[in-house]
């Protein structure tokens, strides 16, 4: 997903009516919410664990992803890629209970 689209999703998860209210929900500035949306900024990690508590989704994958959208060459987005996938695995394993077991 697209760092709007995470946005997008946070907004109509919690029914807020603006960025203003995102910007609260995020504990985040109304205009750190502007340079998210304009790509003038990624959300950091504090940030992405955040929006992946409220979405019930890997808040790395969140953070991965908006890593993605920043590249500036292939091998960095080739990079985050795997490291976004991984994470989805990962995350998809733990809600079916697949994965090593410790007793």
């Amino acid at each position: 997903m697209k760092t709007t689209e995470y946005l997008d999703a946070v907004k109509a998860k919690r029914g807020l009516p603006s960025d203003y209210a995102l910007a609260k929900e995020l504990e985040v500035s109304q205009q750190t919410v502007t340079h998210y949306r304009n790509g003038r900024t990624s959300m950091g990690i504090e940030t992405s664990m955040r929006v992946g508590e409220i979405l019930g989704v890997d808040g790395h994958k969140v953070y991965a992803d908006g890593q993605i959208e920043r590249a500036k060459n292939s091998a960095q987005t080739a990079f985050w890629t795997d490291i976004s996938e991984k994470f989805s695995v990962s995350f998809r394993n733990l809600l079916l209970g697949y994965g090593p077991h410790v007793a």
